[in-house]
């Protein structure tokens, strides 16, 4: 190749490249109606396999369970939870958006409120921003992405249904796509560490946003907020978006206190009690347990906010996290995609083969 074909090799590369990416993201969004189920089924997969192993560690008698046993034990579990939490959608969230215009109305008054504990001579200009702000309009469609939920239901668990049946056939096939590769099992080693890693990840961002939801769900419930339950079950989603979701999980409840109660001590409750919840797990027990899985670049969790918000609205927003902390952790193993891993991270620092 002479160096004048080169400049247009590169060129075509790109073009190629950039159709390609165009092209994804296009079935990305006219198939979100089947793809979005399809990730949370991998994701509901995934927790039934992290429960699975969980339960291995239990011994009866000094021996483990037998493995069959163990899945349908987590399989249990996971639809009892899911089956409770679909029952709750539909119960609760209707409720929830017909009360909204009226809290809709207590913003204004809640702001002259708040401004009157303040020593301000004049109220800055926030109230007409915040007015301009629908949050019955907000809440709507976060109600609705969870109905929507709701009603994929069924979809989701034939999904969950068919990745169990391909369950068995994954090593084998890995096995004949590697075959006669000197590197076979290097091949197998990093696929098993890009699992457990993935495995790793879901578990633990599951049980510490469980675990600030509940805290929350007791907190709230201990001062008689309205609709605790939901606002509970909306930080436990939020909790799966860092640092944003940790916000908006903070502000919800906190903004109701402050349109619901009059007394000062029952909204410093509710309000110190939420944010006193998400600075424990967050600050303090999720580190602890996740380590640098969860190490991503703060411009990347925006960008990846707005671009899969754009792409599938409010489920874009809850599974644009977990689709980008999984893609950091596959690309950590893999020599020509660890410098997209790295900046993809906060600090430069990841795990995987190197």
């Amino acid at each position: 190749m002479t160096s004048s074909e080169l400049p247009q090799s590169h060129l075509l590369r790109s073009f190629l490249w950039l159709g390609i990416t165009v092209t994804v993201f296009f079935i990305l969004y006219i198939g979100q109606n089947l793809i979005i189920p399809l990730i949370l089924a991998v994701f509901i997969w995934y927790l039934i396999n992290v429960l699975s192993f969980a339960i291995m560690k239990l011994k009866i008698g000094g021996r483990s369970l037998p493995a069959s046993l163990r899945y349908i034990a987590s399989v249990i579990a996971i639809v009892a939870i899911l089956s409770v939490f679909f029952n709750f959608i539909t119960k609760n969230v209707s409720q929830v958006v017909r009360v909204a215009p009226e809290y809709q109305e207590k913003i204004g008054p809640m702001i002259d409120k708040v401004y009157g504990w303040l020593p301000f001579e004049e109220s800055p200009p926030i109230k007409e921003f915040v007015n301009q702000l629908n949050f019955s309009s907000l809440l709507k469609m976060v109600a609705g992405a969870l109905g929507s939920l709701a009603g994929n239901a069924g979809l989701i668990s034939i999904y969950v249904v068919f990745l169990f049946l391909e369950q068995r056939s994954f090593g084998p096939k890995i096995k004949g796509m590697a075959h006669g590769n000197i590197k076979e099992n290097e091949v197998f080693k990093i696929i098993t560490q890009i699992d457990k890693d993935t495995r790793k990840y879901i578990g633990i961002k599951t049980l510490t946003s469980l675990t600030t939801g509940m805290l929350s769900f007791a907190i709230m419930t201990s001062v008689g907020l309205d609709f605790a339950a939901f606002w509970a079950m909306l930080i436990f989603f939020f909790n799966f978006i860092p640092t944003v979701g940790s916000i908006l999980a903070t502000a919800f409840p906190s903004v109701l206190a402050l349109i619901q109660f009059e007394e000062p001590t029952k909204i410093g409750a509710t309000i110190g009690g939420v944010v006193a919840a998400q600075v424990l797990v967050g600050n303090f027990l999720e580190p602890r347990l996740m380590g640098n899985s969860l190490n991503l670049s703060p411009l990347v969790i925006l960008l990846s906010l707005s671009l899969w918000g754009s792409l599938w609205g409010v489920p874009g927003m809850f599974l644009c996290v977990p689709i980008t902390v999984i893609a950091m952790i596959i690309c950590s193993h893999f020599q020509q995609t660890r410098p997209i891993a790295v900046l993809l991270s906060g600090d430069g620092k990841i795990k995987g083969s190197s």
